[in-house]
């Protein structure tokens, strides 16, 4: 088919691979002829995707690693290199979500987010945009949130953690644009993922979600994917500094 192996043989970085959006991301590159870099914080989410997908061995990187940790990301970075001589795609998905009010968020809550979130995205632009300056090309894709534009209640903290990658985002697209790097920022609304079911628990703010959605309904983890995809692939070269919103017309408001 025309539109298979739309990443042959690009190395392509997936940071919170185990779980949701990240998993998503790491089986279609995959399907797309990528080769994987992936970092969870937890291996056993290594062994379920195992049991889902063939892995060929050669094409896959697969790390047990804290991206909050300025070590583990340079020891991550340096050992997707070594095995793959290069970094063509990196997907920022990691991150913690976090509700509570903002008077009762301590000091621990707000750095807590910041390093999940944040932090941790500067560390891998970091190390994954040297190496993309070097080679002269690059595509990254930084996963924030709806809650990164718009206000919601008891989700500040939150919402600054992906209010700030935004920004990077956009600084970065302009920095790096001579250098054919394009950096692009995705913001999913409500999306069925490891939360979901906690989530659907709260049935007035459940209910709240699907009645400010214009289509009704929850995305899927396939549905940001899909959009990753299109942000990592050719089909994009003239995209950069965007923020691309997968949220069933939440942002249409």
């Amino acid at each position: 088919m025309q539109n298979q192996f739309l990443l042959k043989d690009k190395v392509c970085v997936v940071t919170g691979a185990g779980k949701g959006i990240g998993r998503e991301v790491a089986k279609l590159f995959y399907e797309q002829g990528a080769r994987l870099a992936l970092i969870t914080r937890d291996s056993n989410d290594f062994s379920s995707l195992k049991k889902e997908v063939s892995l060929d061995e050669d094409k896959i990187l697969l790390f047990q690693g804290d991206v909050s940790c300025e070590v583990s990301v340079k020891d991550f970075i340096v050992k997707t290199v070594d095995k793959f001589g290069c970094i063509d795609v990196l997907i920022n998905n990691a991150g913690m979500r976090f509700r509570k009010k903002f008077l009762d968020t301590t000091t621990q809550d707000w750095q807590g987010v910041m390093a999940n979130n944040l932090d941790s995205v500067y560390f891998f632009c970091r190390e994954a945009g040297k190496h993309m300056v070097n080679k002269g090309c690059g595509k990254i894709v930084n996963i924030a949130s709806i809650v990164g534009t718009l206000g919601l209640p008891d989700l500040s903290v939150y919402g600054a953690s992906k209010g700030g990658m935004i920004s990077l985002t956009k600084c970065l697209a302009l920095e790096w644009a001579s250098y054919n790097i394009n950096v692009n920022v995705i913001a999913p609304g409500f999306c069925e993922t490891s939360y979901t079911e906690s989530f659907q628990k709260k049935n007035d703010l459940y209910q709240f979600t699907l009645d400010r959605t214009p289509q009704k309904k929850w995305g899927k983890s396939r549905d940001v994917a899909n959009a990753c995809l299109f942000l990592a692939t050719d089909n994009s070269s003239y995209v950069t500094g965007e923020v691309l919103n997968v949220d069933g017309g939440w942002s249409a408001w």
